[in-house]
C-alpha cells in the first residue's frame, strides 16, 4: 500500500494545469493557454500523479481525456480554485483594492435585454472588476454554475437537484413569430388552429424553450415534428426573417434578432411561459462582486408578471 507524506510540493498551479488540460484535452493548448511551455505543463501533470499514486491522463487518447479516478480529481479542483480565486478577491477587497472578478452565464435574450443595462451600471460604478459573460442554452448554464465555472447564471430551470437555487426572475409568454409577410402578420392575436403546421420551424427539445414546447399540451403534434428544425431560436429566427416559416417562442428570445422583417403575434389560446430565473449554487455565498452585480440586476427583472 502507498503511503502518502502529510508534506508535498502539489500546490494551486497543479490544479490549474490539470483543468486547463481537462478543458483544451491538448497538452499544447492548455500550455498555451496557461502562458507555459507544453513540456513545463508535462512535468507538472507527472508531479500531481506521482504525489496521488494515480494517473489522471490517459495520454495516448487524442483528444487527451481524464481517467475516472482524473475526473473525480477534477471535480474538486474545480471547486478549490473557486474557493481560492473568491478568497483571493476578498482579500483584494480587505486592502482596499476595489479589483475582482465575475463570470456569469445566460441565455441570448436575457443579455440583451436585462444583463447588458446591468453590467452598464455595474461598470460605472465598479470598473476595475472583471466581467466575463457566457451565453449558452439552460442546460449548460445550469452545468457551469454546477461546475463553479461561473459564479451565477440566468436561464430557465432545467435541472433538478438539491445543489441549485433557483431564484424567479422574469417571466416570459410564448408568441407567434413570422415574416412581415406572412398571411398572419397583420393580426394582433391568433389561435393554434390558424397556423398552418408545414409553416412551424420545429425547435430541438435539446434546449429549454423546445423541452417546454413538447411538455405542453395544446400545442399541436405536428407543431414538434416539422419538416424544417433546429438547434436555437437564433437559426429560427434568421429563416424566419427570410420568409422560410413561423415558430413558437418567448417574446424576449424572439426579440433578440432585431429586424423589420419580422413579427410577433399575439397567441390567444396559448397561456404558455417561460420563467427565468437567477442560479446559483446552493449553501453557497457568492463573491462581494457578483453580489453587486446582481444587486445592479434584480430591478430590471418582472418574475411575477411578463
Amino acid at each position: 500500500m502507498t503511503k502518502h507524506s502529510k508534506k508535498t510540493n502539489i500546490g494551486i498551479r497543479h490544479f490549474r494545469a490539470a483543468v486547463a488540460l481537462a478543458q483544451e484535452q491538448s497538452f499544447t493548448r492548455a500550455a498555451d493557454s496557461l502562458g507555459i511551455v507544453p513540456s513545463a505543463l508535462t512535468e507538472t501533470i507527472k508531479q500531481l500523479e506521482a504525489d496521488c499514486g494515480l494517473r489522471l491522463f490517459n495520454r495516448e487518447a487524442r483528444p487527451v481525456t481524464p481517467t475516472e479516478a482524473g475526473e473525480e480529481f477534477l471535480a474538486g479542483a474545480r471547486r478549490v480554485l473557486s474557493d481560492f480565486e473568491m478568497a483571493l478577491d476578498d482579500l483584494r477587497r480587505v486592502g482596499g483594492i476595489e479589483r475582482g472578478a465575475v463570470k456569469v452565464a445566460a441565455a441570448p435574450s436575457v443579455v440583451l435585454f436585462h444583463l447588458a443595462p446591468a453590467l452598464s451600471a455595474f461598470h460605472a460604478a465598479h470598473p476595475a472588476i472583471e466581467v466575463t459573460v457566457y451565453d449558452d442554452i439552460a442546460e449548460r448554464i445550469g452545468a457551469l454554475v454546477l461546475d463553479r465555472v461561473v459564479d451565477f447564471g440566468l436561464a430557465e430551470r432545467w435541472h433538478e437537484t438539491d445543489q441549485l437555487d433557483y431564484e424567479p426572475f422574469q417571466v416570459d409568454p410564448f408568441v407567434l413569430v413570422c415574416h412581415r409577410d406572412h398571411k398572419l402578420a397583420g393580426r394582433a392575436e391568433v389561435d393554434l388552429a390558424e397556423i398552418p403546421a408545414a409553416d412551424v420551424i420545429a425547435l430541438d427539445e435539446s434546449t429549454g424553450i423546445g423541452k417546454r414546447i413538447a411538455a405542453a399540451p395544446e400545442i399541436p403534434p405536428e407543431f414538434r415534428r416539422g419538416t424544417l428544425r433546429t438547434h436555437g431560436t437564433i437559426a429560427q429566427l434568421t429563416l424566419i426573417s427570410q420568409g422560410m416559416g413561423v415558430a413558437l417562442m418567448p417574446k424576449l428570445a424572439a426579440s433578440v434578432i432585431q429586424s423589420p422583417q419580422i413579427r410577433h403575434v399575439g397567441l390567444r389560446d396559448l397561456s404558455l411561459k417561460r420563467t427565468l430565473c437567477i442560479i446559483t449554487r446552493s449553501r453557497r455565498s457568492l463573491s462581494p462582486a457578483a453580489e453587486r452585480l446582481l444587486a445592479c440586476l434584480r430591478p430590471l427583472g418582472s418574475p411575477a408578471s411578463p
